[in-house]
Order: structure tokens, then C-alpha cells, then sequence
């Protein structure tokens, strides 16, 4: 009878759900029963096996050599949701571009095929078009769902400075833009030696009340950093003073359209004084001219006999 009694009043084994309350128990019963617990919670075996399939997965990307590509897909999944619901980039829209190509425009935005304009930067965008030497300003703005605007305002190409080896295209107010790469450019005047690119503007000034002299010019070269010298299409060397030269192209302008002097046999055109202009013939005029004076010399001599 005592060990009825005794067995009946001998507690029954804890619950599984209660083992944090079991007191006296050991670390690793203790783990053993905590697991336990865990393993009998519904739908942890598809948990597990979910988990263990998808590290399978992971793993035999990464061995194979996919895990690169899948990882850039995930990454882009945003920005091909965007393209999917119509946020991809279809147009850009500029204004105030007249230098810039617009490849360089879109190199500078970074808008490929597959941009999405809730990802594009239009700041760093703007950075970057601010890079480029011939952009002075730009304001790049996102036009919802597919279209983006550039403001751009640019240096004005003015003329070409060649100076220590090397052609730069100038601003009008004489600072480098770039370096002459390009055919875009071959049309500006050429300014040669060092300074001319902050004397220039005043001389091209000076050249557009002069057309003729203008359309015939190819070059003008600083001399001694003080006066120009100006070298024509034709071969004639123009010679300009230190001061003044407006006038003396307004005198030179004269000439040309009286006379034709740029077609004349004439290698030098020295105005830099203002009371006379000193013309010096080519060779060739030259030996031309000793010719006639001999072959005019010789009749005039024969003429004189006959008399």
C-alpha cells in the first residue's frame, strides 16, 4: 500500500513546454529539451527543409561561378521593376547646346537602355556635365514618367591659342577650354605665342570692321608679347603696329578693295607707321621687276644710238 502511495505521489515528468521552470536540470538537458520543443512546433520541418534546399542553392552558385551575375539581377531588380510599370528613360530634352555632342550629353547624364529615372542622379549627373570644359552651367531635371531635361549653358568657342607645341580652343575672355581635337573647331581664327590668348579679343574686334582683311586672315602671332603680326591665306605677311592697329587695318582694308594688294606679288605689308606703308615684293617679284628694268634699260640705250 506505502508504495502505491508512494508512487502516486511521485511527480510526473515535466512538460517539454515548461523546461525553463525544471530547476536542478543540466546545461545539456536543458539544450536537449529546449530543442526538442522546438523540433515539435508545426511546419518546422518544411522551415528546415526550405533553408536547407535555398543554402544548396547558394552554395552551388557560388562553386559554379553564378553567384555574380545573380547577385547584379538582384540588385537590378528595383530598377526593372521601375522600367516594367513605364519609368524607363525614352527621351532627354536639351536646351542650349550648341558645341556639346550629344553623346557627350549622354555620357555625362550616364543614361543607358535600361535607366530608370526614380534611380537617376540628376546631381551627379550635373557633376559630371560640369566637367566638360566647354559646360559653363547646367540644371538637369527628372519629367516624370520617362523624360529628362538638361539646361545647358555653355563657353562660347571663340578662337584657338597655339602656344608651347600644342593648339587649345579659348573663351572669349581668353581662358583655355579645351585641347583642339576636332574639326568642330577648325573654323576659329588661330592666335599664335604665349599671351596671345589675352590679347586676342581685342584684335578680333578690331578685324570685324575689316571683312576683307578677316576672310584672308589664317593666323595672327604675338610678337615680343607687344604687336601682331598678321599672315594671310595668300602668303602676305602683314605687319601691325603697337598701338593703333584698328586704323591700320581700316588703312589695309582700303587697299584692298582699291587695289588687290593681296593678290600682287608682295611678301610683307609693314604698316606699323601711320604716315606710309612699306611694301616688300617677293623674291620672284623681284627678279621680275630687275628683268623689265634691264629688258626697258637695254631699249632705251639702243633707242638713244639710233637717235
Amino acid at each position: 500500500m506505502r508504495s502505491r502511495a508512494e508512487g502516486a505521489r511521485r511527480p510526473a515528468r515535466p512538460s517539454l513546454d515548461d523546461v525553463d521552470e525544471v530547476m536542478g536540470a543540466s546545461f545539456s538537458s536543458q539544450v536537449r529539451f529546449k530543442f526538442e520543443r522546438f523540433a515539435r512546433r508545426p511546419r518546422i520541418g518544411l522551415y528546415l527543409t526550405i533553408a536547407f534546399l535555398g543554402g544548396t542553392g547558394l552554395l552551388g552558385m557560388a562553386q559554379g561561378g553564378h553567384w555574380p551575375t545573380v547577385k547584379a539581377e538582384i540588385a537590378n531588380f528595383p530598377v526593372t521593376a521601375a522600367n516594367a510599370v513605364g519609368f524607363r528613360v525614352v527621351a532627354v530634352q536639351t536646351e542650349g547646346q550648341n558645341a556639346l555632342t550629344d553623346d557627350e550629353v549622354l555620357l555625362a547624364l550616364g543614361i543607358r537602355e535600361d535607366t530608370a529615372l526614380p534611380f537617376l542622379d540628376v546631381g551627379a549627373a550635373r557633376d559630371r556635365l560640369l566637367q566638360n570644359p566647354l559646360v559653363q552651367d547646367a540644371t538637369v531635371r527628372k519629367l516624370f514618367p520617362d523624360r529628362v531635361t538638361v539646361h545647358l549653358v555653355e563657353r562660347k568657342p571663340f578662337a584657338l591659342w597655339q602656344h608651347d607645341g600644342k593648339v587649345q580652343i579659348l573663351a572669349e575672355d581668353g581662358t583655355p577650354i579645351d585641347d583642339f581635337r576636332d574639326s568642330r573647331f577648325a573654323h576659329l581664327p588661330l592666335v599664335v605665342g604665349p599671351a596671345a590668348n589675352t590679347r586676342a579679343q581685342a584684335l578680333l574686334d578690331a578685324l570685324q570692321f575689316a571683312p576683307k582683311v578677316r576672310e584672308e586672315t589664317y593666323a595672327a602671332v604675338l610678337v615680343a608679347e607687344r604687336r601682331w603680326n598678321l599672315r594671310l591665306r595668300s602668303g602676305v605677311e602683314v605687319k601691325l603696329p603697337e598701338f593703333e592697329f584698328g586704323a591700320a587695318l581700316a588703312r589695309l582694308e582700303t587697299m584692298q578693295s582699291r587695289r588687290d594688294v593681296f593678290s600682287k606679288w608682295i611678301s610683307i605689308i609693314d604698316l606699323r607707321s601711320a604716315d606710309k606703308t612699306v611694301v616688300r615684293l617677293t623674291n620672284e617679284a623681284a627678279e621680275h621687276m630687275a628683268q623689265d628694268d634691264k629688258t626697258a634699260s637695254t631699249k632705251a640705250r639702243k633707242k638713244a644710238g639710233q637717235t
